[in-house]
């Protein structure tokens, strides 16, 4: 960084300095002058709050609100921003997140010494968006003379998946005279090129999105083995899972009236369902056809009953009103068709959907 001279036309070098070299402190020098100019980090800021104290009991830098009315979190490190600042501030978002608008006039009338409602003016005329908008978005802004590289990583990635964070860097330099200067400088994301880098991660997360919408649907893993078999569930209207809670606890996850697509490892899939009951013990699953406990049925399976007694170890049973289904010898499938090692997942491969839709319906 130099200093121009323009009446001897020379250029003078700046030396660049540590801020602990300067005897500069992060809380009482580089906060108070982000404080009393915000736009230090590149952009109009409404400063509303110095060491905000959370819910957790953890301070908060510097809290602020943007243009769009969105909370900015400002998080400051001295020379180097340590290998967990972002964690940091991503902790202090989720908390700030939940600021209603009334907590948010309160923190800044705190700050200002003033009334609510004049707090409350003041914000109003600051942002260019509606007041509704307020908090309805939160960002980050990580400010240091030096990030890791482990720090950069991570927030190229969280971006990536919509999180909105920035890293300024602020780098002091002396000239020869003994005076400070500071360099401000946004790394991350480049304001040359920032629309662009924007633009990009929204179409990203857009594709990503698109690609793992939930279709509404359920795959789940019928299974074969000794505690269950294919030819039962479609007898007499079930689904199980269990012999520990990993298995048994996916069942959980599914609701009455939720639509499954049943598949059979190593075959395909052989049939549509639609849940008639919650997941509960083999033990006390009563069959809807007979009203007859399901163990006292007939099952094929010969050791359906394995640890009927404990939660963790007994099978455990879904009801089903089958719509379609096929016996397993012509399980439906095609190169490429989706398959979870997981007893319940969501279906979210459209491809598969279509397939699935086409041979059993729906």
């Amino acid at each position: 960084m130099f200093r121009v001279d323009v009446e001897e036309k020379q250029l003078q070098k700046l030396t660049p300095k540590s801020f602990s070299e300067l005897g500069l402190l992060e809380r009482f020098d580089i906060q108070e002058w982000i404080d009393k100019s915000p736009e230090i980090l590149g952009e109009e800021l409404l400063i509303i709050g110095k060491e905000v104290i959370l819910s957790s009991g953890k301070r908060l830098d510097l809290l602020a609100i943007d243009k769009n009315a969105a909370l900015v979190i400002i998080e400051l490190k001295r020379d180097d921003s340590g290998e967990a600042v972002e964690w940091q501030a991503i902790k202090y978002a989720s908390y700030c997140a939940n600021f209603l608008p009334g907590e948010i006039y309160k923190q800044f009338a705190s700050y200002l010494l003033v009334a609510e409602s004049d707090a409350q003016k003041a914000v109003e005329e600051f942002i260019d968006a509606d007041i509704e908008d307020l908090n309805k978005s939160q960002r980050i802004i990580l400010a240091s003379r030096q990030f890791n590289s482990e720090v950069i990583s991570a927030v190229i990635w969280l971006r990536e998946f919509g999180v909105n964070i920035q890293c300024t860097r602020l780098a002091p330099f002396l000239d020869s005279d003994g005076g400070l200067f500071i360099n401000p400088e946004t790394i991350i994301p480049l304001p040359e090129a920032k629309d662009y880098i924007e633009r990009k991660e929204k179409k990203q997360r857009s594709v990503t999105q698109s690609k793992r919408e939930w279709t509404g649907y359920w795959f789940v893993n019928v299974g074969e083995g000794p505690t269950r078999n294919w030819d039962d569930n479609v007898k007499f209207g079930f689904i199980g899972a269990g012999q520990g809670v990993r298995y048994s606890s996916a069942l959980k996850r599914l609701s009455i009236g939720d639509k499954i697509y049943a598949y059979i490892k190593g075959l395909g899939y052989v049939g549509l369902g639609e849940v008639t009951s919650p997941a509960v013990m083999v033990r006390d699953f009563i069959v809807d056809d007979t009203q007859k406990p399901l163990l006292e049925s007939g099952l094929t399976a010969p050791q359906a009953d394995a640890n009927r007694d404990s939660e963790e170890l007994a099978e455990w049973a879904v009801g089903i009103r089958w719509i379609k289904w096929v016996p397993k010898s012509k399980a439906k499938t095609f190169a490429g068709a989706f398959a979870n090692q997981n007893v319940v997942c969501k279906l979210s491969d459209e491809q598969t959907l279509r397939f699935v839709q086409s041979e059993f319906g729906e």
